[in-house]
């Protein structure tokens, strides 16, 4: 898993209130075990435990753009 700033994940689901229906979510730092990033569309920003970003990837709620 990709963990530098900069790393724009796709949201598989964009319609979910949990992301303000954005499209992506960009990470712009991350300290220890927690992210912070960016909601597309200036959507919103926010902070998480990397260990729930792992498992909303693991669960296929986000999925990293090539």
């Amino acid at each position: 898993m990709n963990l530098k700033d900069g790393t724009i994940y796709q949201i598989t689901d964009p319609g979910s209130v949990n992301f303000n229906s954005a499209t992506t979510l960009k990470i712009t730092s991350h300290f220890r075990n927690v992210v912070s990033f960016n909601l597309g569309d200036q959507q919103g920003y926010g902070s998480m435990p990397v260990q729930h970003l792992k498992y909303l990837v693991k669960r296929n709620c986000l999925r990293e753009s090539k």
